[in-house]
Protein backbone atom coordinates (compact mmCIF):
# COMPACT_ATOMS: atom_id res chain seq x y z
CA UNK A 1 0.00 0.00 0.00
CA UNK A 2 3.06 2.42 0.96
CA UNK A 3 4.53 1.60 -2.43
CA UNK A 4 1.35 2.79 -4.60
CA UNK A 5 1.26 5.90 -2.66
CA UNK A 6 4.63 7.15 -3.25
CA UNK A 7 6.09 5.37 -6.45
CA UNK A 8 5.20 5.89 -10.16
CA UNK A 9 2.93 2.48 -11.37
CA UNK A 10 4.87 1.89 -14.15
CA UNK A 11 8.08 0.95 -11.51
CA UNK A 12 6.26 -1.08 -9.49
CA UNK A 13 6.06 -4.81 -9.71
CA UNK A 14 2.86 -6.67 -10.24
CA UNK A 15 2.43 -8.56 -7.45
CA UNK A 16 1.80 -6.30 -4.88
CA UNK A 17 -0.55 -3.83 -6.69
CA UNK A 18 -3.77 -5.82 -6.28
CA UNK A 19 -3.22 -5.86 -2.31
CA UNK A 20 -1.99 -2.28 -2.22
CA UNK A 21 -5.67 -1.37 -4.13
CA UNK A 22 -7.77 -3.13 -1.79
CA UNK A 23 -6.48 -1.26 1.13
CA UNK A 24 -6.56 1.48 -0.09
CA UNK A 25 -9.86 1.42 -1.67
CA UNK A 26 -11.06 0.49 2.18
CA UNK A 27 -9.47 3.06 4.15
CA UNK A 28 -12.33 5.36 3.92
CA UNK A 29 -10.26 9.00 2.45
CA UNK A 30 -11.29 9.95 -0.59
CA UNK A 31 -7.84 10.59 -2.21
CA UNK A 32 -6.69 7.12 -0.86
CA UNK A 33 -9.80 5.74 -2.58
CA UNK A 34 -8.75 7.51 -6.21
CA UNK A 35 -5.60 6.09 -5.88
CA UNK A 36 -6.80 2.37 -5.55
CA UNK A 37 -8.54 2.62 -9.06
CA UNK A 38 -5.46 3.94 -10.50
CA UNK A 39 -3.40 0.72 -9.21
CA UNK A 40 -6.19 -1.56 -10.16
CA UNK A 41 -6.24 -0.33 -13.67
CA UNK A 42 -2.58 -0.66 -13.40
CA UNK A 43 -2.98 -3.96 -12.88
CA UNK A 44 -5.56 -4.98 -15.25
CA UNK A 45 -3.60 -3.11 -18.22
CA UNK A 46 -0.59 -5.90 -17.21
CA UNK A 47 -2.89 -8.67 -16.47
CA UNK A 48 -5.51 -8.60 -19.11
CA UNK A 49 -6.36 -12.24 -19.19
CA UNK A 50 -6.82 -12.47 -14.93
CA UNK A 51 -10.65 -12.15 -13.36
CA UNK A 52 -9.87 -10.65 -9.71
CA UNK A 53 -8.62 -7.18 -10.35
CA UNK A 54 -11.67 -6.56 -12.75
CA UNK A 55 -13.79 -7.71 -9.97
CA UNK A 56 -12.08 -5.46 -7.39
CA UNK A 57 -12.87 -2.85 -9.96
CA UNK A 58 -16.32 -3.54 -10.16
CA UNK A 59 -16.20 -3.31 -6.27
CA UNK A 60 -14.55 0.07 -6.72
CA UNK A 61 -17.63 1.17 -8.37
CA UNK A 62 -20.52 0.18 -5.81
CA UNK A 63 -18.04 1.73 -2.89
CA UNK A 64 -18.30 5.33 -4.77
CA UNK A 65 -21.85 4.93 -4.66
CA UNK A 66 -22.17 4.05 -1.30
CA UNK A 67 -20.26 6.60 -0.28
CA UNK A 68 -21.63 9.64 -2.00
CA UNK A 69 -18.24 10.03 -4.18
CA UNK A 70 -20.58 9.02 -6.75
CA UNK A 71 -24.17 10.46 -7.60
CA UNK A 72 -24.74 8.82 -10.77
CA UNK A 73 -25.88 5.21 -9.61
CA UNK A 74 -27.18 4.26 -13.45
CA UNK A 75 -24.00 4.72 -14.56
CA UNK A 76 -22.19 3.20 -11.70
CA UNK A 77 -24.10 0.66 -12.23
CA UNK A 78 -23.15 0.11 -15.92
CA UNK A 79 -19.38 0.64 -15.05
CA UNK A 80 -19.55 -1.94 -12.47
CA UNK A 81 -21.46 -4.79 -14.23
CA UNK A 82 -19.04 -4.52 -17.30
CA UNK A 83 -16.07 -5.22 -14.85
CA UNK A 84 -18.01 -8.15 -13.68
CA UNK A 85 -18.82 -9.29 -16.62
CA UNK A 86 -15.13 -9.22 -18.06
CA UNK A 87 -14.23 -10.99 -14.93
CA UNK A 88 -16.80 -14.40 -15.63
CA UNK A 89 -15.67 -14.48 -18.81
CA UNK A 90 -12.40 -15.06 -17.98
CA UNK A 91 -13.64 -17.92 -15.03
CA UNK A 92 -16.97 -18.35 -15.24
CA UNK A 93 -15.89 -19.69 -11.48
CA UNK A 94 -14.33 -16.81 -10.18
CA UNK A 95 -15.79 -16.74 -7.04
CA UNK A 96 -15.12 -13.07 -6.28
CA UNK A 97 -16.55 -11.68 -9.13
CA UNK A 98 -20.13 -13.67 -8.35
CA UNK A 99 -19.93 -12.03 -5.44
CA UNK A 100 -19.13 -8.67 -6.42
CA UNK A 101 -21.60 -9.11 -9.07
CA UNK A 102 -24.04 -9.84 -6.11
CA UNK A 103 -23.38 -6.80 -4.52
CA UNK A 104 -24.04 -4.65 -7.66
CA UNK A 105 -27.05 -6.37 -7.89
CA UNK A 106 -28.07 -5.78 -4.29
CA UNK A 107 -26.80 -1.63 -4.05
CA UNK A 108 -27.06 -0.67 -7.64
CA UNK A 109 -29.21 -2.24 -9.55
CA UNK A 110 -31.72 -3.75 -6.76
CA UNK A 111 -32.57 -6.97 -8.41
CA UNK A 112 -31.82 -8.72 -4.47
CA UNK A 113 -33.36 -12.03 -6.32
CA UNK A 114 -30.27 -11.89 -8.85
CA UNK A 115 -27.78 -10.59 -6.12
CA UNK A 116 -28.83 -14.11 -4.35
CA UNK A 117 -27.99 -16.60 -6.88
CA UNK A 118 -24.78 -15.02 -7.12
CA UNK A 119 -23.82 -15.38 -3.93
CA UNK A 120 -25.65 -18.74 -3.82
CA UNK A 121 -23.23 -19.67 -6.70
CA UNK A 122 -20.29 -18.61 -5.33
CA UNK A 123 -21.09 -20.89 -2.00
CA UNK A 124 -21.92 -23.53 -4.14
CA UNK A 125 -18.26 -22.98 -5.26
CA UNK A 126 -16.51 -22.57 -1.79
CA UNK A 127 -18.91 -23.20 0.95
CA UNK A 128 -15.80 -20.95 3.17
CA UNK A 129 -16.40 -18.17 0.74
CA UNK A 130 -16.68 -15.60 4.11
CA UNK A 131 -17.57 -12.71 1.47
CA UNK A 132 -20.63 -14.44 0.18
CA UNK A 133 -21.60 -15.34 3.27
CA UNK A 134 -21.26 -11.97 4.50
CA UNK A 135 -22.87 -10.15 1.59
CA UNK A 136 -25.75 -12.70 1.14
CA UNK A 137 -26.26 -11.66 5.15
CA UNK A 138 -26.99 -8.09 4.33
CA UNK A 139 -29.24 -9.26 2.05
CA UNK A 140 -31.26 -10.38 4.27
CA UNK A 141 -31.26 -7.68 6.40
CA UNK A 142 -32.22 -5.14 3.49
CA UNK A 143 -35.12 -7.62 3.09
CA UNK A 144 -36.07 -6.97 6.74
CA UNK A 145 -35.23 -10.81 7.75
CA UNK A 146 -33.21 -10.05 10.46
CA UNK A 147 -32.71 -13.59 12.14
CA UNK A 148 -30.88 -15.08 8.37
CA UNK A 149 -29.15 -11.91 8.72
CA UNK A 150 -27.20 -12.47 11.70
CA UNK A 151 -26.69 -16.25 11.25
CA UNK A 152 -25.02 -15.21 7.75
CA UNK A 153 -22.90 -12.09 9.21
CA UNK A 154 -22.01 -13.93 12.34
CA UNK A 155 -21.16 -17.25 10.07
CA UNK A 156 -18.70 -14.95 8.16
CA UNK A 157 -17.17 -13.71 10.99
CA UNK A 158 -16.39 -17.28 12.08
CA UNK A 159 -15.14 -17.87 8.77
CA UNK A 160 -12.54 -15.57 8.48
CA UNK A 161 -11.54 -14.45 12.59
CA UNK A 162 -8.34 -12.45 11.07
CA UNK A 163 -9.60 -11.28 8.14
CA UNK A 164 -7.42 -8.10 6.35
CA UNK A 165 -10.86 -6.14 5.64
CA UNK A 166 -12.48 -7.21 9.38
CA UNK A 167 -13.43 -4.13 9.76
CA UNK A 168 -15.83 -4.12 7.11
CA UNK A 169 -17.30 -7.19 8.42
CA UNK A 170 -17.68 -5.99 11.84
CA UNK A 171 -19.33 -3.27 9.99
CA UNK A 172 -21.77 -4.88 8.14
CA UNK A 173 -22.47 -7.73 10.60
CA UNK A 174 -23.29 -4.53 12.89
CA UNK A 175 -26.14 -3.34 9.98
CA UNK A 176 -27.33 -7.16 10.38
CA UNK A 177 -28.06 -7.15 14.10
CA UNK A 178 -29.28 -3.59 13.88
CA UNK A 179 -31.78 -5.07 11.75
CA UNK A 180 -32.81 -7.88 13.98
CA UNK A 181 -33.17 -5.38 17.02
CA UNK A 182 -30.13 -6.71 18.44
CA UNK A 183 -28.66 -3.35 19.41
CA UNK A 184 -26.83 -3.71 22.11
CA UNK A 185 -24.67 -6.14 19.90
CA UNK A 186 -25.05 -3.69 17.02
CA UNK A 187 -23.29 -0.87 19.13
CA UNK A 188 -20.83 -3.39 19.99
CA UNK A 189 -19.42 -4.54 16.52
CA UNK A 190 -19.54 -0.98 15.53
CA UNK A 191 -17.47 0.30 17.74
CA UNK A 192 -15.23 -2.82 17.22
CA UNK A 193 -14.64 -1.99 13.24
CA UNK A 194 -14.13 1.46 14.55
CA UNK A 195 -11.54 1.31 15.79
CA UNK A 196 -9.71 -0.35 12.54
CA UNK A 197 -11.61 2.17 10.40
CA UNK A 198 -12.67 5.69 11.96
CA UNK A 199 -13.88 7.11 8.06
CA UNK A 200 -16.34 4.13 7.37
CA UNK A 201 -19.47 6.24 7.05
CA UNK A 202 -21.45 3.07 6.62
CA UNK A 203 -20.82 1.60 10.36
CA UNK A 204 -21.03 5.38 11.34
CA UNK A 205 -24.52 5.19 10.50
CA UNK A 206 -24.91 1.15 11.76
CA UNK A 207 -23.88 3.13 15.14
CA UNK A 208 -26.30 5.95 14.90
CA UNK A 209 -28.97 4.09 13.91
CA UNK A 210 -28.58 1.45 17.07
CA UNK A 211 -27.87 4.16 18.95
CA UNK A 212 -31.68 5.72 18.24
CA UNK A 213 -33.60 2.90 18.86
CA UNK A 214 -31.55 1.71 21.94
CA UNK A 215 -32.17 5.30 23.60
CA UNK A 216 -29.12 7.04 23.72
CA UNK A 217 -29.55 9.85 21.69
CA UNK A 218 -27.19 12.01 23.10
CA UNK A 219 -24.64 9.26 21.55
CA UNK A 220 -26.07 8.83 18.55
CA UNK A 221 -26.11 12.68 18.19
CA UNK A 222 -22.34 12.42 18.63
CA UNK A 223 -22.44 9.54 15.95
CA UNK A 224 -24.49 11.78 13.44
CA UNK A 225 -21.68 14.82 13.41
CA UNK A 226 -18.81 12.26 12.79
CA UNK A 227 -20.81 11.58 9.98
CA UNK A 228 -21.19 14.68 8.59
CA UNK A 229 -17.99 15.73 9.06
CA UNK A 230 -17.01 13.12 6.27
CA UNK A 231 -20.20 13.29 4.16
CA UNK A 232 -21.17 16.52 5.09
CA UNK A 233 -24.60 16.44 2.36
CA UNK A 234 -25.64 13.61 3.38
CA UNK A 235 -29.66 13.83 4.24
CA UNK A 236 -32.55 12.01 5.56
CA UNK A 237 -33.81 11.58 1.82
CA UNK A 238 -30.59 10.74 0.22
CA UNK A 239 -29.92 7.96 2.82
CA UNK A 240 -33.51 6.76 2.04
CA UNK A 241 -33.30 6.80 -1.72
CA UNK A 242 -29.79 4.82 -2.09
CA UNK A 243 -30.68 2.38 0.43
CA UNK A 244 -31.35 -1.76 -0.46
CA UNK A 245 -33.66 -1.69 2.77
CA UNK A 246 -36.37 1.00 1.09
CA UNK A 247 -38.38 -1.05 -0.68
CA UNK A 248 -38.77 -3.28 2.08
CA UNK A 249 -39.77 -1.32 4.67
CA UNK A 250 -36.55 -1.14 6.19
CA UNK A 251 -34.93 2.20 5.11
CA UNK A 252 -37.42 4.63 5.95
CA UNK A 253 -37.08 3.16 9.59
CA UNK A 254 -33.44 3.48 9.60
CA UNK A 255 -33.81 7.01 7.98
CA UNK A 256 -36.25 8.06 11.31
CA UNK A 257 -33.68 6.77 13.15
CA UNK A 258 -31.01 8.85 11.62
CA UNK A 259 -33.46 11.79 11.76
CA UNK A 260 -33.91 11.07 15.40
CA UNK A 261 -30.44 11.24 15.69
CA UNK A 262 -29.90 14.91 14.14
CA UNK A 263 -29.67 13.95 10.73
CA UNK A 264 -30.71 16.73 8.61
CA UNK A 265 -33.72 15.80 6.45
Amino acid sequence: MRRGLVRLLPALDCSPLPMGAVALMHRGGAQDFERSRAMLESVIERARMVATPYAWLAKWHVLGFNRGWSLDQKRAGQLARDCTKRALDLDPNCGLALVVDGFIHTNLLRELDVAAQRYDRAIDINPSDSLAWLLKGMLFAFQGDGRLAVEHTERALRLSPLDPLRYFYESLAASAAAAAGEYDRAIELAQRSLRANRMHTSTLRALAIAQSFSGRLDEARRTIDEILAIEPTLTVRKYVERSPATPAGLGSKWGEALRLAGLPE
